[in-house]
């Protein structure tokens, strides 16, 4: 069975889409310092195969979540601040 499927941008995501990636992205995180915490390997899919991330081998990885995790955080606002102009607009053209 061949499986198609489109890869999709942040931009083609709706707020909740975005708080789930976002919220998936600082799940990982939590999981990289308690492997941290309690001495044992992440444990990844990468590049088409199962790695183990020693502890001490983890920063690359959480600082790339915690990046990603602020711009998803930066979009979900641009997309709440333009949900409350047009709320804004919709009023002010009800009360004309």
């Amino acid at each position: 069975m061949k499986l198609e499927y489109e890869l999709i941008d942040d931009s083609q995501l709706d707020e909740e889409d975005l708080q789930v990636e976002r919220d998936a992205n600082l799940a990982a995180v939590d999981a990289i310092h308690r492997c941290r915490r309690f001495g044992t390997a992440y444990v990844i899919w990468e590049e088409d195969q199962v790695k183990e991330i020693p502890p001490d081998k983890t920063p690359p990885y959480e600082e790339r979540l915690l990046t990603h995790a602020a711009k998803l955080n930066r979009r979900i606002e641009e997309l709440q601040a333009q949900q409350s102009a047009a709320a804004l607009n919709d009023r002010a053209a009800a009360k004309s």
